[in-house]
């Protein structure tokens, strides 16, 4: 696909010319390409209908995401130039968030002593849940973790029951980003 810069001619042109080219504008640039071909005639898999659904739903929210004032505000802060709010809340939808890291090395057990979980995503983690199940599986505590003021990747979660038996215990930490995605990590205390 070329880019076209200079040309006045050119500049701010979209939609198709004859069956050879296509014009295309992203932000302030013009691009030309070649036109795409479809086989009208081929059957979509499974795996292609299932990604179809998915950019359907992708779509749907985005759409809604950026007929809010609030929420197209923030995705229009997080865009880089040349995108859209929309291109920003697609791709929020389509990738989760990723739960880095539990560090429990201030963690004794007592009510108070912290979790600290690490989450990441794409556009911004909206809430971590943290966990604490017995070594025999049962839940001992949960609830929602705090957002760090200084380290917007650091969710603190503070305990609110003792637990007399660490070891073999299971701290699980869900992350959930604003379209609902969910990313989750286990440690097993030693």
């Amino acid at each position: 696909m070329s880019n076209v810069s200079k040309n006045l001619l050119v500049k701010g042109a979209k939609g198709k010319v004859g069956d050879q080219f296509i014009y295309k504008t992203r932000g302030k640039k013009t691009f030309i390409s070649t036109l795409p071909t479809v086989n009208k005639n081929a059957v979509a898999t499974e795996q292609q209908l299932q990604v179809r659904d998915l950019f359907g739903e992708a779509s749907n929210y985005a759409k809604g995401a950026v007929a809010n004032p609030e929420l197209k505000a923030a995705y229009d802060h997080k865009k880089p130039k040349g995108t859209t709010a929309f291109n920003i809340a697609l791709r929020d939808y389509l990738k989760a968030p990723v739960v880095k890291k539990i560090d429990v090395s201030d963690y004794t057990g007592l009510t108070g002593s912290p979790i600290i979980v690490t989450a990441k995503d794409d556009f911004r983690v909206a809430s971590v849940k943290v966990s604490i199940l017995s070594a025999a599986g049962e839940l001992m505590e949960e609830g929602p973790a705090s957002l760090d003021p200084i380290n917007y990747n650091k969710w603190i979660y503070t305990a609110t029951r003792d637990n007399a038996s660490l070891s073999g215990c299971t701290i699980r930490a869900i992350a959930k980003d604003i379209p609902d995605n969910t990313g989750s990590l286990e440690l097993v205390l030693p």
